[in-house]
């Protein structure tokens, strides 16, 4: 009985110290506010269409077939990027966000091999995928690619159908102290 009740105590501490040191690890405090304001993405702005329904996304082969449920789901919520496009946020593993883009227009889905997925930004509680309806401009805070030397602030344009990176920040330049 004192076996247990000993190993129920170490097991208790070993947590608590545990909690306590997640707690104590320091946020990246970059200026995020600024880093994903308004100034960048009116610089890329995008003309809104004014659509009575969306374009049924077209899913019959290969990547965009595979995800077929969730790009229908999230195109029937209308464009919210880049004017026409819908974002399409696909689960894909603890910490993960795979990503297509749909055409409200045509009905086109997209798969960036520039950016497939985005792992979580680790020390910064921000928003890995930031973008407006009336910019061409995304934000990825976190890592390409599951790309950790590529982990921070990256900056890609829209443009014929394709990203391209035009920025980037490094977590280890965002978040020196």
């Amino acid at each position: 009985m004192r076996r247990i009740i000993l190993g129920l105590f170490t097991l208790l501490a070993a947590s608590s110290l545990s909690a306590q040191s997640k707690t104590s690890i320091p946020l990246c405090q970059a200026p995020f506010e600024r880093l994903l304001g308004p100034a960048f993405f009116n610089r890329y702005p995008a003309k809104p269409v004014r659509l009575s329904k969306p374009a049924t996304p077209v899913v019959s082969k290969g990547q965009a077939h595979l995800f077929r449920t969730v790009i229908r789901e999230q195109a029937k919520m209308g464009p919210d990027f880049a004017g026409h496009f819908t974002i399409v946020r696909i689960g894909c593993g603890a910490g993960m966000v795979c990503l297509a883009i749909a055409d409200a227009l045509t009905g086109r889905v997209f798969f960036s091999p520039k950016l497939r997925n985005v792992f979580i930004f680790r020390d910064a509680n921000v928003e890995r995928l930031n973008y407006r309806r009336d910019s061409r401009l995304l934000i990825v805070a976190g890592s390409p690619n599951e790309d950790v030397s590529r982990e921070g602030l990256s900056y890609y344009l829209w443009q014929d159908d394709k990203f391209h990176l035009i920025r980037f920040i490094s977590s280890a330049e965002l978040c020196k102290n």
